[in-house]
């Protein structure tokens, strides 16, 4: 068992690649089995030819998840970042496999002199023990249906072993030591970041300090120990195996925090800066040097067109008509909403959307009509301002099906920030403001998170990651997630 924790991540990736090969080798299969039975029973292909074709995809999937970081166990909360790696190495692989296809075809039928050329035997040494057979009987629609199925397959695949990797670190299997040094606001928001997301790996232990603030009798922070001070690194090092710290103080001058880096570095533990203006980070930037001087440079924010316009038809496609198929449960909930108390059925609150322009977001009154009001939201299902159906329909997030007419509008969308109400949006920093750049949304990223159950503005780091990372595909995994939470009955208010 020892061996287990301390070489956990090492036999964790072997393990999975080898799950890895077997899934993209099965989902070719299962694809070759679907079109030979569903697409083309009268004129089935032949297994045999595709043979040579299995194995050059499955060898090209492994080597395009490897170049992607998919072995190198990056942290990623929520696994989104893992889930694009998987669609971007999937689609490099799909091109490589189709060029090898071409370049790896056979040559039957070539003219003497050209085979005799030194060029043609030079190129045909390697060629003979590549080259693919039956490659003029190839399917492309076969070929297409396979990459799907290794796409959705891998998706699945990684999902559950997320989970049995969870299973494991919440167990204590695995998990990297981990300490943060400082004990300001911002490690203390890191340290909760930890306890909300135990999936990353690390078990955190303490925090570290200076010499002198320990001297001044500095013993506990937030309610965990301080372990002790940069001058003892070694010594804290091997009494609570420590191989990571995290380095949260930003008061630093700059050759204090390299003297630091180079004590971890002499001392063989793995460490992480926080950047003193984090939020700054959390933008995509480059990172150029005049001479030796670095220059971080921000990307400016360009428009998307094509994903505004996409994103926009597929809101206003999918809103209408997830409006019609509720229609029967609306009407549903309509009478019993009215049976059981007094009051209008829908309940309209203002509410501040893309460039802080206000709109009327309608949902389903779920508490006591005279007990409605810009408060506090129900935290709980016995908040006593919930009726017996508000408390269903907050449970399985059925009262945001009225949002879908804000969607039809414009005003929403289906994935986006949570829109806030204007007293708290006057409140809001400069950092906060940037939440409403773009659209609010029915669900994302900050709804599926641990986080879920806290202020929507004490979380504005998913918001901002949201923004800065806006796609189609970040949109179809927010929207997975949101459809896994319901089903687990879990309150993404």
């Amino acid at each position: 068992m020892d061996y287990l924790r301390k070489n956990f991540d090492i036999l964790y990736i072997v393990v999975q690649v080898w799950i890895d090969g077997f899934v993209t080798m099965l989902a070719c299969l299962v694809g070759f089995w679907g079109f030979s039975h569903f697409i083309l029973p009268f004129d089935s292909p032949n297994l045999d030819n595709y043979r040579q074709l299995f194995v050059l995809i499955t060898g090209t999937v492994l080597a395009c998840f490897w170049t992607f970081g998919l072995y190198q166990g990056q942290k990623s909360i929520l696994n989104v970042e893992e889930y694009r790696g998987i669609f971007k190495a999937t689609s490099m692989a799909f091109l490589i496999t189709a060029c090898a296809i071409f370049l790896l075809r056979g040559v039957d039928g070539l003219p003497d002199e050209v085979k005799e050329h030194w060029l043609y035997k030079l190129a045909n040494i390697p060629y003979s023990v590549l080259k693919l057979d039956s490659t003029d009987l190839y399917s492309r629609l076969l070929y297409f249906m396979m990459f799907l199925c290794i796409f959705v397959f891998t998706i699945l695949q990684r999902a559950i072993s997320f989970n049995i990797l969870s299973s494991f670190y919440a167990r204590g299997i695995g998990n990297t030591n981990v300490a943060i040094f400082g004990t300001g606001p911002m490690a203390r928001r890191l340290q909760q970041k930890l306890k909300l997301f135990p999936t990353l790996g690390y078990s955190f232990i303490g925090f570290l300090e200076t010499r002198e603030k320990l001297a001044a009798g500095l013993t506990e922070a937030y309610g965990f120990p301080v372990l002790g001070h940069d001058f003892e690194l070694d010594h804290l090092r091997d009494r609570f195996d420590l191989r990571r710290i995290l380095i949260v103080k930003p008061e630093y001058e700059e050759n204090e925090l390299v003297s630091l880096c180079k004590k971890l570095d002499n001392f063989g533990i793995q460490y992480q800066v926080v950047p003193r203006l984090y939020h700054f980070f959390s933008r995509r930037f480059t990172v150029e040097t005049i001479d030796s001087l670095p220059l971080i440079t921000p990307v400016p924010l360009r428009g998307k067109p094509v994903y505004s316009a996409v994103k926009r038809f597929m809101d206003f496609a999918l809103s209408a008509t997830m409006l019609l198929l509720t229609l029967p449960l609306t009407l549903l909930f309509v009478a019993l909403i009215k049976r059981e108390s007094p009051g209008p059925v829908f309940f309209t609150q203002i509410r501040q959307g893309a460039n802080n322009r206000s709109f009327r977001m309608v949902k389903f009154r779920t508490m006591f009509a005279d007990m409605c009001g810009d408060a506090i939201t129900p935290q709980t299902g016995q908040d006593p301002r919930v009726t017996h159906m508000g408390r269903f329909l907050r449970k399985t997030s059925l009262d945001e099906i009225p949002q879908l007419w804000n969607v039809l509008r414009g005003d929403m969308s289906i994935v986006g920030p949570r829109p806030e109400m204007p007293f708290i949006v006057e409140q809001y920093n400069e950092t906060q403001m940037l939440r409403l750049d773009v659209k609010p949304g029915i669900t994302g990223l900050w709804q599926v998170s641990e986080a879920r159950n806290a202020p929507i503005h004490e979380n504005v780091d998913y918001d901002l990651y949201y923004i800065e990372n806006q796609s189609l595909f970040l949109d179809l995994t927010i929207a997975s997630l949101t459809v896994a939470t319901m089903l687990r009955l879990t309150s993404t208010h």
